[in-house]
């Protein structure tokens, strides 16, 4: 059995290959992007956390709104980036939102006590 050697091809020399023109002449379309198109835009986002924040329900929305939560820190990195993008202080809101968990623990124990708060 005989075995032939294949060898590469000699590149053009470069005088050839100036002459050819541009390799990809064709303008190729815009790719798109890896995975499923965003639902939403950046800006509804930013106006739904606002809202949030309106309803002073910022302190549970990873539990109350997961889809909000999960888009917001996938544009900004960081549900604290997000506030920051929508204008939102997030150690004020956390710690307004740390105080009224407390004051309702607090009522509730007092109920469940048999007490008035």
């Amino acid at each position: 059995m005989s075995s032939t050697l294949r060898t590469m091809p000699r590149p053009l020399p470069y005088a050839l290959a100036r002459d050819r023109g541009p390799l990809d002449p064709a303008p190729r379309p815009a790719a798109r992007r890896r995975g499923r198109p965003p639902l939403v835009s950046p800006e509804q986002v930013l106006d739904e956390i606002r809202q949030v924040a309106g309803e002073r329900a910022l302190y549970r929305v990873h539990l109350d709104r997961p889809a909000l939560y999960a888009r917001a820190r996938r544009l900004w990195g960081s549900w604290a980036g997000a506030l920051l993008a929508a204008g939102l202080d997030y150690e004020d809101a956390m710690s307004e939102a740390r105080r009224r968990a407390l004051l309702t623990r607090r009522e509730r124990l007092a109920l469940r006590e048999g007490r008035a708060y």
